[in-house]
């Protein structure tokens, strides 16, 4: 009787050895992991997702250019007449290069309307490339 109390002892024993190498392992692991996802969160944006701007960038010379050669690059395509406004928004997509959405305001024939703007610029190939040009459904213009 007293060779199974030994056993059941030593077998308890190993189980709590177990325990304590188990436990913390698993707590490391667990903390790791959430630690990578918030760093995850705290990297940014994804590359390859499409981000908001920052305000004010909508005024900046150069998304300003951008945007005029996507009105420009549209009148030639599609015989139109529209004249640039401004930049009302704009987002950025990191591919080989950045593709910008631009809204952009435009006068047609004395009527304000919006149309969004896809721009695709590899600056180091001094690239640029009007990928899309259609009218904002249901947009309010002020």
């Amino acid at each position: 009787m007293e060779m199974w109390k030994y056993r059941v002892l030593g077998s308890v024993a190993a189980l709590l050895l177990l325990l304590a190498v188990v436990v913390p392992f698993t707590q490391t692991w667990t903390q790791s992991a959430r630690d990578k996802a918030a760093m995850a969160e705290d990297a940014g944006p994804l590359m390859g997702g499409i981000e908001d701007s920052p305000m004010g960038q909508e005024n900046d010379l150069d998304v300003i250019a951008l945007a005029r050669f996507a009105v420009s690059e549209h009148n030639k395509k599609a015989n139109a007449l529209l004249e640039f406004e401004n930049v009302v928004k704009l987002k950025k997509q990191t591919v080989a290069g950045t593709m910008y959405y631009i809204t952009i305001r435009v006068t047609e024939g004395g009527t304000k309307k919006l149309y969004e703007a896809k721009v695709w610029e590899k600056l180091w190939e001094n690239f640029k490339q009007l990928e899309e040009f259609k009218p904002v459904q249901d947009a309010a213009i002020a």
